[in-house]
C-alpha cells in the first residue's frame, strides 16, 4: 500500500525542521503514483485536491501553494526575518537571474547562500547537491517539475542538508516574467488561477482538461480498493 502523508496546512514552525515538503494536485499526482517518493510531506496545492482530500479523510485540509497567492511570501519574509540561508535550484539561467533580482527588491535582507538552474545532467546533481550542504543553506527552494525535483530535496537530505525543503514547480520561472506577481490580484481574487494559467501558458490546457480527471478517477480508485492510504498530519 502507498502511504500518502498530507499537511493540513502550513506553520511557520516547518522552518526549523529538517525535512522535504512537496505540493500535490491532480496533475502531479500521476508521477506520485508511478513512483512514490518516500521521506515526503505533502502540502494540497489547488483547491480541487484540498476539497478532494478533506473529503476523503474527514479532517479540514486547506489549499497551500509555493507561490506568492500562498505561502511564498511568509516562508521567504520568516526566512528573512530569521536570517535563514536560502539556496535555489530551478529554471533557466536567465530566468533564475531575473528571480533573483525580484527577491533582493522585495527581500533585501534575504541570505542567498547559492542558486543553479535547473538544467545539469546527474553528475553535476552530485556537485550541486555538495555546494548545497558546504553552503550551510537553512532552507532549500527547488523547482525542475513534478518527479524531478522530488528526487533531488531527498537526494540532498540524504547528501547531509540539515535545513528544510520545499519544491516550488513553476515558481521561479512565472514570477521571473511577470513585472508584480504572476496571478493579477482579481484573479487571485475570484479563485480563477487554473483558468488564467492556460491563458498565460496554453500547455497546460492538456494538463488541465485530460491528466486532471484521469488521475482523479485513478486516484480514488487506488484509495477505493486501498491501494492509496491517505495520512494527514498537523505541522
Amino acid at each position: 500500500m502507498i502511504r500518502l502523508e498530507v499537511v493540513g496546512h502550513y506553520s511557520p514552525s516547518l522552518l526549523s525542521c529538517n525535512r522535504a515538503f512537496s505540493f500535490i494536485n491532480f496533475a502531479s499526482v500521476g508521477s506520485f503514483m508511478r513512483q512514490p517518493p518516500a521521506a515526503l510531506a505533502y502540502f494540497c496545492d489547488g483547491m480541487l485536491m484540498s476539497g478532494f482530500m478533506a473529503r476523503v479523510s474527514g479532517q479540514p485540509v486547506q489549499r497551500v501553494s509555493f507561490d506568492f497567492t500562498s505561502i511564498a511570501d511568509p516562508v521567504l519574509r520568516d526566512a528573512e526575518q530569521q536570517q535563514l540561508r536560502v539556496y535555489i535550484v530551478g529554471a533557466r539561467q536567465a530566468e533564475l537571474d531575473a528571480f533573483i533580482g525580484k527577491l533582493r527588491g522585495r527581500y533585501p535582507q534575504l541570505i542567498i547562500a547559492g542558486t543553479h538552474n535547473g538544467y545539469f545532467n546527474p553528475a553535476q546533481a552530485a556537485r550541486i547537491q555538495a555546494d548545497i550542504r558546504h553552503s550551510q543553506a537553512n532552507l532549500l527552494l527547488v523547482g525542475l517539475g513534478a518527479g524531478l525535483q522530488e528526487r533531488f530535496v531527498i537526494d540532498a537530505l540524504n547528501a547531509g542538508f540539515d535545513g528544510v525543503a520545499f519544491t516550488c514547480g513553476g515558481f521561479i520561472r512565472q514570477e521571473a516574467s511577470a513585472s508584480e506577481h504572476y496571478y493579477p490580484e482579481v484573479i487571485d481574487r475570484l479563485h480563477l488561477r487554473a483558468f488564467y494559467r492556460m491563458y498565460r501558458e496554453p500547455h497546460t490546457i492538456k494538463r488541465y482538461l485530460l491528466d486532471y480527471p484521469r488521475n482523479f478517477l485513478q486516484l480514488a480508485e487506488m484509495i477505493v480498493r486501498h491501494k492509496v492510504a491517505i495520512d494527514i498530519t498537523a505541522p
